[in-house]
Order: C-alpha cells, then sequence, then structure tokens
C-alpha cells in the first residue's frame, strides 16, 4: 500500500517512510525528520494556458474544414464545379498552407476522379500502375502515407499531362494539379521515404517529375529524375541478376518500371544535353497482362536502344561513337513499321513520333561526324532527311484523334519542337527560290503545321510555342506569304484546357480533315 504523507527526507529520496516521527531511515541516517513539504493535489492539474489554446486552434481548424468539406459535397451533389475558396482564382485545399499540418488531406472523391482518368488515357503510357490496388490501400489505412503521396503525385502528374482545367495556375475548378502535388509533398514528409525502398519509392519522383517538366520547371523535374534513378540503382533494377529471385508479375512490373525510368531519362537529357546515368539492360518487359500495353511499350524499349550517349551531344562512357555503317543501319532501323500492330491509338502515335524524333537527333549526330550532301544517294545523309521526317510526322498526326497526340504531354511537345526547329534550320540554310520552287518546297506549311501542334499540345504561351515564333521571326519565316494554307489537324476542344490567343485563334479552333493536306505531305 503506497504511503502519502512521507516526511521530506523520504519524500525527497524517495524511499518508503514509516510515518513515525522520527521514522526509521531518518533516524538510521541521523537526518532531522520534519514534515514541513506542502501537499500537492493527485493526478492532473489540468491544462496549461498553452496547451488550452493549442486546443481551441485545432478545434476551430477542424470546424473550418467540416464546413469546407460540406460545401464541396453539396457543390457535387448539385452537379456543380463553383470554386468554394473565398479567394477567386484559389483552390479549396489553399487552407493547408493556412492551417498547418492538422489540416485534413484530399478526400478520396478527388483521388479516385483522377486515377480514374489515369486508367482510361494514360495506363497505355505509364503502365506500371494499378489503380484498383492502389484505391484499395487508400480505403484500408489512412496512414499508409507512401500510398497517399503515389496517389497524389500520380494524380498532379495526369492533369499535368493532359493539361486538364485543373493544371491552369489559375484553376478555380475542383483540386488543381498543384494541391496534388503539395498534397504529395506533404506526405513524403509524413514517413522517411529516403530508406525506403520499393516500387513507389521509384514512381512517386517519377511522377512528380513528370508534374514539374508539364509545368516548364525543368530543373525543379531533372531533380525528381535522378531521385527516380538513385532509387532504380537502389533496388538493383540497373543488374539482371537482381531479376531472378523475382516471381513472374513481379519481375514484369519491375522490367516496365526500370524501362519506364531509363526512356524518361533519354529523353529529357535529349532534350538539355544532360549526361545519361541509366544503361540499358538485355531483357524487355513481356506482353503479359493482356491489356495490349506492354507489348507496345516492350516495342517502345526497342526504339531507344538506339539512342546513345554520342547521339545525344556527349560523348559515350563506354566507347567509341557510331561510326558510318552503324548510322545507316539505325536510320534503316527506325524507318521500319513498329506501330502498326499496336491496337491503343495513344502507344501507336507515341511510338511513331519517338521513331522520327530519334532519326532526328541521329541526323543531327550525323551532320557533327560525316560529310553530307542535298543529292546523297543514302538517305542517312542527306541534308534534306529532315524534310522527309517532317511530312512523315504529319501525315500519322492527321490521321488521329488530339487526345491521342496530347496524352504525351511534355514529351510530345519536345519532340515535335525538334522537328520544327530542324525544319527552320533547313529553311534559314537553303535559298529562297528553293522555298517557293526547288525541294523545299512546301516546307513552311509544314513548319506552320508543326507550330500548330504544339499549340495544339501546349497552348499558346508554351515554352516551345514561343521557341518557334521566335525563330520564325528572327529568319523572316513568319511575315513570308505561304502558297498554301496551314496542314489541317483533326479535331480537338482546345478551349477546354486553356486560355487562346487572338494570334493563336487559327491554330486552335476546331480541326477539320482537308485535301489539303496532300499539299504538305507528297
Amino acid at each position: 500500500m503506497r504511503v502519502s504523507n512521507s516526511c521530506d527526507g523520504c519524500a525527497l529520496r524517495r524511499v518508503r517512510c514509516d510515518t513515525k516521527r522520527p521514522c526509521r531511515e531518518c533516524t538510521s541516517r541521523s537526518l532531522e525528520c520534519t514534515f514541513l513539504r506542502a501537499r500537492k493535489k493527485r493526478g492532473p492539474k489540468g491544462p496549461r494556458p498553452a496547451t488550452f489554446h493549442k486546443v481551441q486552434q485545432a478545434q476551430q481548424q477542424f470546424e473550418q474544414q467540416r464546413r469546407l468539406w460540406d460545401r464541396l459535397d453539396e457543390n457535387e451533389a448539385e452537379g456543380t464545379s463553383e470554386p468554394t475558396s473565398s479567394t477567386p482564382g484559389s483552390s479549396p485545399t489553399s487552407c493547408r498552407e493556412t492551417c498547418g499540418p492538422q489540416a485534413e488531406r484530399l478526400p478520396i472523391d478527388a483521388y479516385s476522379r483522377y486515377l480514374r482518368i489515369f486508367d482510361e488515357r494514360l495506363y497505355a503510357v505509364w503502365p506500371v500502375v494499378s489503380t484498383s490496388e492502389l484505391i484499395g490501400r487508400l480505403l484500408a489505412d489512412e496512414s499508409d502515407y507512401e500510398a497517399w503521396a503515389l496517389a497524389a503525385s500520380l494524380c498532379a502528374a495526369t492533369i499535368a499531362q493532359l493539361r486538364l482545367p485543373e493544371h491552369a495556375p489559375s484553376a478555380s475548378v475542383g483540386f488543381s494539379s498543384h494541391d496534388f502535388v503539395t498534397e504529395a509533398r506533404y506526405l513524403r514528409g509524413l514517413y522517411d521515404y529516403r530508406e525506403n525502398c520499393n516500387s513507389a519509392s521509384v514512381l512517386t519522383p517519377f511522377f512528380l517529375h513528370i508534374y514539374f517538366a508539364n509545368a516548364d520547371k525543368l530543373r525543379t523535374a531533372g531533380i525528381y529524375l535522378r531521385e527516380s534513378i538513385a532509387f532504380v540503382h537502389a533496388l538493383g533494377l540497373d543488374r539482371l541478376d537482381m531479376y531472378d529471385a523475382m516471381d513472374g508479375d513481379e519481375r514484369a512490373l519491375m522490367l516496365r518500371l526500370f524501362w519506364l525510368v531509363f526512356i524518361s531519362e533519354r529523353t529529357y537529357c535529349a532534350q538539355n544535353e544532360y549526361p545519361t546515368i541509366l544503361e540499358p539492360i538485355d531483357e524487355l518487359p513481356p506482353d503479359e497482362d493482356g491489356r495490349d500495353v506492354t507489348g507496345a511499350f516492350a516495342s517502345l524499349t526497342r526504339v531507344f536502344a538506339h539512342l546513345q550517349g554520342d547521339v545525344m551531344g556527349r560523348p559515350s562512357r563506354y566507347g567509341a561513337g557510331l561510326d558510318s555503317r552503324k548510322v545507316a543501319t539505325a536510320q534503316s532501323a527506325l524507318c521500319q513499321d513498329r506501330h502498326s500492330h499496336v491496337l491503343s491509338e495513344v502507344q501507336r502515335v507515341d511510338l511513331f513520333v519517338t521513331q522520327q524524333w530519334i532519326r532526328l537527333l541521329i541526323w543531327e549526330y550525323t551532320m557533327r561526324h560525316f560529310k553530307m550532301s542535298r543529292e546523297s544517294s543514302d538517305q542517312a545523309f542527306s541534308l534534306l532527311l529532315p524534310m522527309a521526317i517532317a511530312r512523315e510526322l504529319l501525315s500519322l498526326l492527321c490521321s488521329v484523334r488530339m487526345e491521342s497526340i496530347c496524352a504525351h504531354g511534355y514529351g510530345m511537345e519536345l519532340k515535335v519542337y525538334r522537328a520544327a526547329d530542324t525544319v527552320i534550320d533547313l529553311l534559314a540554310c537553303s535559298p529562297a527560290i528553293d522555298h517557293d520552287h526547288g525541294m523545299c518546297f512546301g516546307l513552311e506549311d509544314v513548319l506552320c503545321s508543326l507550330k500548330d501542334v504544339l499549340v495544339g499540345v501546349g497552348g499558346p504561351k508554351s515554352m516551345f510555342v514561343e521557341k518557334v515564333k521566335g525563330r520564325m521571326a528572327s529568319s523572316e519565316l513568319g511575315d513570308r506569304p505561304w502558297p498554301y494554307a496551314t496542314m489541317a489537324l483533326p479535331a480537338y476542344n482546345h478551349d477546354a484546357r486553356c486560355e487562346v490567343t487572338d494570334e493563336d485563334s487559327s491554330a486552335s479552333d476546331t480541326f477539320e480533315h482537308d485535301e489539303r493536306v496532300a499539299v504538305a505531305i507528297e
């Protein structure tokens, strides 16, 4: 039984007191036995003023959040898209920045909406996430911060890649891509993501890379891409022996994961002239999931095998560059039809455009290292090869839906821009008479059509559109009267994605097929 009325000495020494006066403990130690200590109340002493204030503040924040979600639910029930923030142009989740870490996360319904859009329109591009499994993890555990961070980054990448209205800086419809990025970064701070090492460790920074690339923040995008590559190395996905212990499904997923990061790194580094880190491995992902996407994805990896470090403008760390025979072989291989068997139009566009883009990169490499002429019998060494590539590119882009083109976002922009940039070089170096009657006849129409594609994908304010306009103006191409109208492109509702200026209204209006298509292609 606990003795509560101990003497002062026993209480300070925390020993049992027999309560006698003097007590045995004090007597044995020749201490004065006193009972001068003031007795304190047992149990909780009540909240301190600072704690009381924190509780009140948190309760007010929770109430504010509850009202916010109630209003969102009412708007959804009424089928409206009215913004719930009191500040014009701000999104409902901006309260995280003012409410602090205790604010509620984005609702599961918002995640579900964009994950469904990903599954329907972008799984063919990034076949590495099972949305049903991911949503199941979200529903099962609110504290699975890794799953929530992955979902948030995927939603942000989906909105940005498709240039949905929610990607606009002043978006007032639903939750913006910036909201999901803010959520993903916040959630990553709730667990030790740097020490966790699994597929989500690779995918979360990868999707953040996609978002920032589409937001024209290329340095930030590059940092997240390098982070994703670091986790690829940590998992050993760049070593074939690491796949031996995996079962069939896991092996296929991890192979797709490796090649997805590999392809993205090659694309990003080729455009920005950065050194590459990942090297190809001798195994491609199998086509096992029955969704007709992994077969096309494997074809895409074969195409990227031609994109070596030398071709991208940097000396290779693994030996000499391409000789003339390898250049001719690569150009011939890239002319092969790798896309007609693909059922998905989105993947067919990706395969074909990527082939033409790599052909242009190899042509630029050839220009730096070999003699070339306009009359070369081998097309690989012809100065006019970009003309044929640009026309082939437009022949496909005019035969597919604009949604299939826009699904590739930033990657499509940089590839089409490369074609337009090369065409401008040809026109700038060719005599003016060739533009109207010579070998470059119709090439100005092709250039204008490529610019229209860029407007359709990235909007009139895209940095790629601005670059093309600037180069056209400096080369005095924009003011010349063109003998034929611009190439007509497939119909697409561009107004739903971005604001259109008067200058580019012709590029963003509804496109319809026309007999004039043959003018620039033939």
